[in-house]
C-alpha cells in the first residue's frame, strides 16, 4: 500500500511565497498552494547533505551543485514572501534554471532518484497538478475526488494535532503514523490498481524526509552600512563557525522595541565566542535617518551587542525584508535556519522560547 504522507512543513525548507498557486485553475475545491511551493522544495532538497549521501555525489559533482544553488539563492530568498501571482515568471525562470544545473550535474541515474525524492515530498498535492495527473492519466473525475478528500484530510489534521497536545511525544508520533497510514489509504483509494503500480514505481523507496535539515538560504553578506556601534565593521563571512542573530530593528518602533530585551537577554546568556547578535537598525522615518538620535537610542535602551546602521536600506532590500521587526539565526556553515516575523511574545506567542532553544541547538551543532 501507499502510505504517503501531506509532504514537508514550511520550517523544512524555509516559507515558500504567500498567494494562491496558477497550477489547476478548474479546481473544484480550494486548496492552498503546496508547501513548500516547487522551487523552494527543489532548491532545499538540492543543498540538502543527506540527499548528497543518498545520491551518493563526487566531490566534483557537490562543489558544481552549490554553484548551481548559489546563482538562485538570494534570488529566490527574496521573493519568499511575495504572492505567487505577483513573482510567478521569475520563479518559473529560477525553476528551470535550477532544473538545467541539476540535469547537468546528476547522472540518469542520480537525476531519477531525486525525482522519486521530489515527488515523495510533494506529496498527494502534486497528482492534482496538471503534469502528474496527465502522467497517471487521473480523469477529471479522479482529480475532483483527490481534491476534496484532501481538503478534508488537512481539516481534520488540523483538529487532531489539536487532540494530541496533551499526549506524551512518543504517543503522538506514534498516533500520526497511525493517522498517515489511514490517510493514504483514503486518498489511494481513489487510484485504480493500475494506477497505484504507477505512482508506487514513480516514488520508488521511500526516504526518510525528517532527516533533511532546515535551510533558509546561505546569508546575504552585510552591505553598505553606513556605521556601527559597540563594534568595529562586521562580516558575516568572517563570523563563520560562530551562530549569528540578525534583527532588523526601527528604534520607533513600539514592537521592536518590545523585542529587544529578549535580544539582549540572549546576548548575556551566551558565550560570545559561539552566538554574535547583530541589529541592523533600518529607518522608516525622518528622526530614524539620524545617526546621533540611532546612537543616543542605543544607549538609553543599553543596548551592549553590536549595531549596524542601515542608513540606504540595502541590507534590508538584500534580505527581501518586510516587516519590522524580524529576526533571523545563521547556523556555523552562515545558513539561515529559522526566522520570525514580528514581536516574539505577541499575545501569547511563545516566539522567544523558540528562538532561545534553536539557539542552543544550532551552536550545540556539530559541523560536518
Amino acid at each position: 500500500m501507499i502510505c504517503w504522507g501531506l509532504g514537508l512543513t514550511p520550517e523544512m525548507v524555509g516559507a515558500p511565497p504567500k498567494g494562491e498557486s496558477k497550477t489547476d485553475p478548474a479546481a473544484s475545491v480550494e486548496l492552498s498552494p503546496e508547501i513548500p511551493a516547487v522551487p523552494y522544495l527543489l532548491l532545499g532538497l538540492s543543498r540538502a547533505e543527506e540527499i548528497h549521501k543518498e545520491l551518493g555525489l563526487t566531490a566534483e559533482q557537490t562543489e558544481k551543485l552549490h554553484s548551481v544553488i548559489a546563482e538562485v539563492d538570494e534570488p529566490l530568498w527574496r521573493l519568499r514572501d511575495v504572492p505567487v501571482a505577483k513573482c510567478a515568471d521569475q520563479l518559473d525562470s529560477l525553476l528551470i534554471h535550477l532544473q538545467r544545473g541539476l540535469k547537468e550535474t546528476l547522472t540518469q541515474t542520480q537525476h531519477s532518484r531525486f525525482e522519486q525524492i521530489i515527488l515523495q515530498a510533494r506529496n498527494w498535492r502534486a497528482l492534482i497538478t496538471p503534469d502528474f495527473s496527465e502522467r497517471l492519466n487521473l480523469s477529471s473525475d479522479q482529480v475532483a475526488q483527490l481534491r476534496m478528500r484532501l481538503a478534508d484530510t488537512i481539516r481534520k489534521r488540523e483538529e487532531t494535532e489539536k487532540s494530541l497536545a496533551a499526549l506524551p511525544i512518543a504517543n503522538r508520533e506514534l498516533a500520526r503514523a497511525q493517522s498517515r497510514k489511514a490517510e493514504s489509504k483514503k486518498l489511494a483509494a481513489v487510484l485504480t490498481p493500475k494506477q497505484q503500480t504507477e505512482l508506487s514505481q514513480m516514488l520508488g523507496k521511500p526516504f526518510n524526509l525528517d532527516r533533511v535539515s532546515q535551510v533558509g538560504c546561505v546569508a546575504p553578506e552585510l552591505r553598505e552600512v553606513s556605521a556601527w556601534i559597540n563594534s568595529e565593521p562586521l562580516t558575516l563571512q568572517q563570523l563563520r563557525g560562530k551562530v549569528v542573530v540578525v534583527h532588523f530593528w526601527a528604534f520607533g518602533c513600539i514592537n521592536c522595541i518590545r523585542n529587544l530585551p529578549h535580544y539582549q537577554g540572549w546576548y548575556e546568556k551566551f558565550d560570545p565566542a559561539r552566538l554574535t547578535i547583530i541589529g541592523l537598525q533600518t529607518p522608516e522615518t525622518e528622526a530614524e535617518r539620524s545617526l546621533e538620535n540611532l546612537k543616543r537610542q542605543v544607549t538609553e535602551r543599553k543596548i551592549a551587542y553590536p549595531v549596524a546602521f542601515d542608513s540606504a536600506s540595502e541590507n534590508w532590500k538584500a534580505w527581501g525584508n518586510d516587516m519590522w521587526p524580524s529576526v533571523y539565526l545563521i547556523d556555523k556553515k552562515g545558513r539561515v535556519r529559522n526566522w520570525w516575523y514580528g514581536e516574539l511574545n505577541w499575545k501569547g506567542a511563545t516566539g522567544e522560547e523558540f528562538m532561545r532553544k534553536r539557539i542552543e541547538e544550532l551552536i550545540a551543532e556539530e559541523e560536518k
